[in-house]
């Protein structure tokens, strides 16, 4: 008989396509994988995937197996919810996502205090740009820097993150500081897969070959800028944790976006996340709010 164990393996398998990709979904090692879809596959007396030039690709006895695994998942999930959601006790694990900036800079350092005043907290970290599922649990809270699409979660409008050009000292000494936007075309610039909307404002401004280098990840954009290669653009509140990097022409705000703190409905009662969320909304209280949803 197929056990939830193996289902969910199996539903991993179909999303990432690939044994290494179901591992890292699940957090688990790759032979685990592919022990548990053979266990499946002997228990079901059928193939479920075959390989294709893009991966695994699921067969037909997989497509008619999906959606009911998919039905499983979502009552093991509810149940899941339910019955956290309904736990008083500040106690217990409670995973947190933010974009690695955010989370670098502004989250762990507060972490000690969060975990002084509720010692049984146990916090898990997920540092990820990409938005995760929070009705599947990739995550039990979440801080966003967009209002959430999904009418079937919570949001909390905490605060507002202002964005603004920086430069490594080494850098301004190096090139000169600029003294006007027009001055911001004859200097090297730090872009990143995750900052298309800052780069576009940027190309207004200057010219396409100026981004010397590319990241995909704040911290290391952060870095690069602190150790003198070019200008970027950067949250304030993050920013400012990196002693390195001074403001450039400090009028000018290139964009402003809202900070929202993010739970699943069954959770919004449960005393650790709403621990969570309370933290979080002093944290961010120097980032003032203008509204919030409920």
């Amino acid at each position: 008989m197929a056990t939830w164990d193996d289902l969910r393996v199996f539903l991993a398998l179909c999303r990432r396509g690939s044994h290494s990709g179901a591992a890292r979904l699940l957090s688990v090692d790759a032979t685990t994988v592919g022990r548990r879809i053979a266990a499946l596959e002997a228990a079901l007396g059928a193939r479920l995937f075959t390989r294709t030039p893009g991966g695994l690709g699921p067969t037909e006895a997989a497509l008619v197996l999906l959606p009911r695994a998919e039905r499983m998942e979502a009552e093991m999930l509810a149940a899941e919810r339910a019955i956290a959601g309904s736990d008083e006790r500040v106690e217990g694990e409670v995973r947190i996502t933010a974009p690695d900036g955010t989370a670098t800079f502004i989250l762990v350092p507060a972490l000690a205090a969060l975990r002084t005043r509720h010692p049984g907290l146990t916090l898990e970290l997920v540092a990820d740009s990409r938005a995760l599922d929070l009705v599947r649990r990739e995550a039990d809270v979440a801080v966003r820097f967009f209002r959430p699409r999904e009418k079937s979660l919570v949001a909390q409008r905490i605060g507002t993150i202002t964005y603004a050009i920086y430069g490594g000292e080494s850098y301004l000494a190096r090139r000169g500081r600029p003294r006007s936007l027009r001055e911001l075309a004859s200097h090297d610039w730090l872009g990143g897969q995750r900052t298309r909307l800052h780069q576009a404002w940027v190309r207004s401004v200057a010219p396409r070959e100026r981004f010397v280098v590319s990241m995909n990840t704040t911290t290391s954009r952060v870095a690069a800028c602190a150790a003198g290669y070019g200008l970027t653009v950067l949250g304030t509140m993050i920013a400012k944790h990196e002693p390195r990097l001074v403001r450039v022409l400090p009028r000018v705000t290139v964009s402003e976006s809202g900070i929202w703190a993010v739970t699943h409905p069954d959770l919004r009662r449960n005393a650790r996340v709403v621990a969570v969320m309370r933290w979080l909304e002093g944290l961010f209280a120097g980032a003032p709010a203008r509204s919030a949803v409920q």
